[in-house]
């Protein structure tokens, strides 16, 4: 069941990178394969970090605890990121630059280095659910590598959906799914803590 937890965790710290993937290809942006492993080892130095540091709090208190404070954490941040998707559903959202403002040259090449801060956007958003699964005791390692494989391929797999054009009801409705993952990681890990 750990490997399950995983990756969820994986697919909802990755579902809004595959948005903004989508939504660079929309706008004929091409995110290089550099740019894009860049943003993945970001991704999972972010990730380990704050697994490691929840870890180390998680190790300190009970398991009840752990996980009773790991499914609360994780569950919180899925509502609050619910209720802020429904508040800004029309907009998108602010936390992430647009494909205008990284693409700095205007060649429609994003490089490696016109993705610095892109990188640890899409990272923040990752590291609350990160520092959650750490407090309750998740392989951080397995936790790190699966979220930073999935940003990879799902930033790839946006663009590539984005640039050829296809219209998906994903891009807008990432927020929502990443949103409701966590909420039922939430509830399964405050679920078995009792």
């Amino acid at each position: 069941m750990h490997w399950l937890m995983i990756l969820l965790i994986g697919i909802a710290a990755s579902i809004d990178n595959f948005a903004v993937g989508m939504s660079f290809g929309i706008k004929g942006k091409k995110i290089t394969w550099q740019a894009n492993l860049f943003m993945a080892a970001v991704a999972l130095a972010a990730s380990l970090i704050m697994l490691i540091a929840g870890s180390v709090v998680g190790f300190k208190i009970s398991d009840f605890y752990a996980n009773l404070t790991s499914g609360s954490m994780i569950l919180g941040i899925g509502i609050w990121s619910l209720f802020s998707a429904i508040k800004n559903r029309n907009t998108l959202s602010k936390t992430f630059p647009q494909a205008e403002q990284i693409d700095r040259d205007q060649n429609n090449l994003i490089s490696f280095n016109e993705t610095f801060w892109l990188s640890f956007a899409l990272s923040f958003n990752a590291m609350g659910t990160a520092f959650g699964a750490g407090l309750g005791r998740l392989n951080p390692i397995g936790v790190a590598f699966t979220v930073s494989f999935l940003s990879f391929f799902s930033i790839d797999a946006g663009q590539r959906v984005g640039l050829t054009k296809i219209r998906s009801r994903i891009g807008a409705l990432s927020e929502y799914i990443a949103s409701l993952l966590l909420i039922c990681i939430g509830i399964y890990t405050l679920f078995v803590s009792v």
